[in-house]
């Protein structure tokens, strides 16, 4: 365990963080601003050299921001750093119960799911460095979060239009249309994703369709409390419309980090000759099947 208050030394802690997220950066300079971080060496995992960057490189695999003590003997990645610059700041009563193992373990399962979701939050402009791939954890989170999304945009939707009960006449067309939709898209995403990137596409078009289903449902409820008469500009297809600039924005805002590197888009075009489409070909493909979907969704909960 790193002492809260390191001895003197010629070096200071070291605290390496992911400088090609900008999410990461700022989250830097907002812990800077707050002194969380006074005496302690901040620094791009990518600039950091000599016997550091040996030590730095057998834990950056971990995906988290990793904190190396004034001595290089103890290592914290994740929560258990963010946890020991808080302890080391925050009143002793304040601090502590962050070591019970409930509340640990819940800023663990926290931290990961923000670090497994940054690209998407805040996605970087350039290809993510192939030499450190991302670990196991990270696509289990972004699966894990994309049901939970789905699930919330469906929730959102119930709680606002109501629970969907489409006329018994277009059941069957909604079955066959949604059978259609999974089938042509659990099809077209294993083509068109760079080697490596299939969870990543997967997770970006949910998060499209969360913000667009989000959007449509905020939409309706300010359209039900303020609005009362009908309105050209505001008729479902118009509103449908607007929402779907949501998902669109986030879709080609994730245009570089679902493009890959050099490496895997070569490695991509030799396996899938499909992905080698250019990346904003790609991303109106994903717009297409967002389209698609938001379509059933609204045709289910009977917006349009």
């Amino acid at each position: 365990m790193i002492p809260l208050e390191p001895p003197d030394n010629s070096r200071d802690t070291l605290l390496a963080y992911d400088g090609d997220c900008r999410m990461c950066t700022g989250s830097i300079r907002s812990m800077q601003m707050l002194g969380l971080l006074a005496g302690i060496t901040t620094q791009p995992a990518a600039l950091v050299t000599g016997d550091d960057r040996e030590l730095l490189d057998s834990y950056r695999r971990s995906g988290e921001i990793v904190l190396l003590d004034a001595q290089r003997e103890d290592v914290l990645t994740g929560a258990a750093a963010f946890r020991w610059l808080l302890q080391r700041r925050l009143p002793r009563l304040l601090g502590a119960p962050l070591d019970f193992a409930a509340l640990f373990g819940l800023m663990c399962i926290g931290y990961r799911f923000i670090a497994a979701w940054r690209r998407l939050i805040s996605p970087p402009q350039t290809p993510p460095d192939p030499t450190f791939p991302e670990p196991d954890w990270v696509a289990r989170y972004r699966i894990s979060g994309s049901v939970v999304l789905l699930a919330l945009a469906l929730g959102l939707l119930s709680m606002v239009v109501g629970i969907p009960s489409p006329d018994p006449d277009h059941i069957t067309g909604l079955t066959i249309g949604g059978g259609l939709l999974l089938l042509v898209s659990s099809a077209l995403i294993p083509m068109l994703a760079r080697a490596g990137r299939k969870v990543d596409t997967v997770a970006t078009l949910v998060g499209a369709i969360f913000i667009s289903s989000f959007m449509v449902a905020m939409l309706v409820l300010l359209k039900n409390i303020f609005l009362t008469e009908e309105i050209a500009l505001l008729q479902p297809s118009v509103l449908f419309g607007v929402a779907m600039m949501g998902g669109f924005w986030l879709l080609f805002r994730c245009q570089n980090w679902l493009d890959g590197s050099a490496e895997e888009s070569r490695s991509s075009e030799i396996r899938r000759p499909l992905s080698a489409a250019s990346k904003r070909g790609r991303i109106v493909v994903l717009a297409i099947i967002q389209i698609a979907s938001q379509l059933w969704i609204t045709f289910l909960f009977g917006i349009l």
